[in-house]
């Protein structure tokens, strides 16, 4: 039995998909001991992994949301260096084989440089690589106005990188490092027929399948007033972009009339009460919806495209509808629209009318429903928590045969 420090960033969309995971690894015998914070501490022990919480120092939470590149570059670095002391302490006083870190946990990476411990990179959505994904002009100009806009935090990114690389002898390669951290081995939570070009992403990275399906929902039975005989369109725009009001009225404008049962997932801050919910429509908050049985149900999904409400629901051959709310998660709808699971909107042109012409195109061409039960199968075959289990140990038995030598 070997020990493992699995590092994560406290949101639902990063650690949800490690959880399937870490039970894994724990059930072939090593002892998981798992970083996050509080709010995710009873997610993390049902896996049977050791929870541990990150040092008071450590001020990033769920709540945290920007759009802004250079944000992000300054946080995380930020907060790597603001931990990076206690966490080689930890590492003296436990010991771990190996360190399992996500892809936006530079403190990861970081602490396996220092230590010379042998690290896995885990991504939680398509793997981002020059040569395996082609980034798409507007991102890039974005990413250059956004640095440019920015210059005050890019100097306190490049202070911090300096700092960090003097204290302890190592090197940042470069800003999108500190968001990718990619190590020798890398797993990705989808299929390789997911992922863009993954024929040349094929040696440094392991396509093991989507992995959040996999958690324990604890979240009572949801039973919904409806007519099993018409099909179920189930919108959820996830954890974080779940607050506009403006879009749900929409939704209950464009659907009122047809045909279907709708059910609606909204965020804390709605006041359901204040809505003009119709006959053919259930509305609940987040928190009281079991998306991964909902999904078992449902003909549709209209998501924000988040990577794993994606797969998710590509996982029970469900077609989708997405409006991507940031960057990251219209990579992810490009995905969807290049394999024909589902089609892409933008939400500055989601209307009640476009809105119902989507649905209505979904449920008449029998394709998308096809091709998100052929995703389904590769996202089986790829192999899930047990392949990336396997991965991970032969990877760090040959690092340790290395070490020997």
């Amino acid at each position: 039995m070997s020990k493992v420090f699995f590092f994560n960033i406290p949101f639902h969309g990063h650690v949800n998909p490690s959880l399937g995971l870490v039970q894994e690894l724990v059930k072939n015998g090593e002892e998981v001991i798992y970083y996050n914070l509080d709010s995710f501490r009873e997610k993390i022990e049902s896996t049977g992994a050791v929870f541990r919480r990150y040092s008071s120092k450590f001020y990033l939470d769920e709540n945290y949301v920007t759009y802004n590149i250079t944000d992000l570059f300054r946080v995380h670095l930020d907060l790597s260096e603001l931990i990076l002391d206690e966490l080689i302490e930890d590492v003296k006083r436990d010991k771990p084989a190996y360190i399992i870190h996500d892809t936006m946990c530079p403190w990861g990476k970081h602490l396996a440089q220092i230590t010379n411990i042998p690290a896995i990179n885990t991504f939680t959505t398509i793997a981002l690589e020059p040569d395996g994904f082609i980034l798409t002009a507007g991102f890039v100009l974005a990413l250059a106005f956004n640095t440019v806009k920015n210059i005050p935090n890019m100097i306190k990114v490049r202070k911090i990188k300096k700092a960090i690389e003097s204290k302890y002898n190592i090197k940042v390669h470069s800003m999108m490092d500190v968001m990718l951290n990619k190590e020798e081995i890398n797993l990705v939570y989808t299929s390789k027929e997911f992922q863009p070009k993954s024929e040349k992403l094929m040696k440094r990275y392991k396509f093991v399948g989507p992995s959040s399906m996999y958690r324990k929902e604890n979240v009572p039975e949801l039973k919904l007033n409806r007519n099993t005989k018409r099909q179920l369109l189930f919108i959820s725009m996830g954890t974080i972009f779940n607050n506009n009001i403006d879009f749900f009225n929409t939704c209950t404008e464009a659907f009122k009339n047809m045909e279907i049962d709708v059910l609606m997932s909204v965020g804390k801050s709605i006041d359901i009460s204040t809505l003009i919910i119709p006959e053919n429509f259930t509305v609940k908050y987040y928190f009281e919806v079991p998306q991964l049985e909902i999904l078992k149900e449902c003909s549709i999904f209209m998501t924000h495209g988040g990577m794993n409400s994606t797969q998710e629901g590509l996982f029970y051959g469900v077609p989708l509808i997405i409006i991507p709310q940031q960057q990251e998660q219209a990579h992810v709808a490009m995905q969807v629209v290049r394999t024909g699971c589902g089609i892409c909107l933008k939400k500055s042109k989601a209307n009640s009318d476009l809105l119902k012409e989507s649905v209505q195109k979904i449920m008449t061409d029998n394709s998308y429903r096809e091709n998100a039960l052929r995703m389904r199968d590769s996202f089986i075959n790829a192999g899930g928590p047990e392949q990336a289990v396997k991965d991970i140990l032969l990877y760090v038995g040959k690092k340790r045969i290395v070490n020997i030598l």
